[in-house]
């Protein structure tokens, strides 16, 4: 059986941020309500994301909070991936893994920074935008490449995606750079917990 890497895109191979930020404060201006602070934010986001949303905006539906996310999204620049994910990647394609991403992200800016990314050919399959179950998504992928769960790690950056990875039956890596605030995300109890991506090469 094959061993992979599954990855979250926003807030874990991808340093945006800044972009998530300027998005929650059009939306929140749209919806009327107060910004919250970057630590505000860091601290009280999650996944599914429509828990943090309904907080703020009980009557946001789903629908209207993909609408505004994928409108605003567009406006607020472009990000890069962070440091050493590069060499992460090509690390873990010399030793054997497949690579994937499991995103929420619109599939019109989520595909775009994939491939400006630089790391698109190593990536053998992207799975994103709203309509899909992350763990029902992480599942579909073990059973369509025959990867053994044993050797299959989902990776992200908030309690939600650990608890997607654990109702998938993969192992859990929980990164403290991202969205979700380090003292959040580490309550979730996964299997890994890492302040620098390329701490993943110590885990294989």
């Amino acid at each position: 059986m094959k061993k992979a890497f599954i990855f979250d895109w926003s807030g874990t191979l991808s340093d945006n941020f800044h972009c998530f930020y300027k998005v929650c404060g059009l939306i929140f201006e749209d919806q009327g309500g107060t910004l919250l602070s970057e630590e505000e934010i860091k601290i009280n986001f999650t996944m599914p994301y429509m828990k943090f949303w309904n907080k703020y905006f009980p009557d946001l539906t789903k629908e209207k909070a993909e609408e505004l996310y994928e409108k605003f999204i567009h406006q607020v620049g472009e990000p890069d991936i962070f440091y050493n994910v590069q060499q992460v990647v090509e690390y873990l394609k010399m030793h054997g893994f497949e690579l994937f991403i499991v995103s929420s992200d619109p599939i019109s800016k989520l595909m775009p920074e994939i491939e400006r990314s630089g790391i698109s050919h190593f990536i053998t399959k992207t799975i994103g935008g709203g309509n899909h179950l992350k763990e029902e998504s992480i599942a579909s992928l073990v059973e369509e490449y025959g990867l053994d769960r044993a050797n299959t790690f989902y990776v992200g950056d908030t309690c939600g995606d650990v608890e997607f990875g654990k109702m998938a039956q993969v192992k859990t890596v929980a990164i403290t750079w991202g969205i979700q605030h380090k003292d959040v995300v580490s309550k979730s109890n996964p299997d890994y917990l890492i302040d620098d991506i390329i701490e993943i090469q110590n885990i294989i």
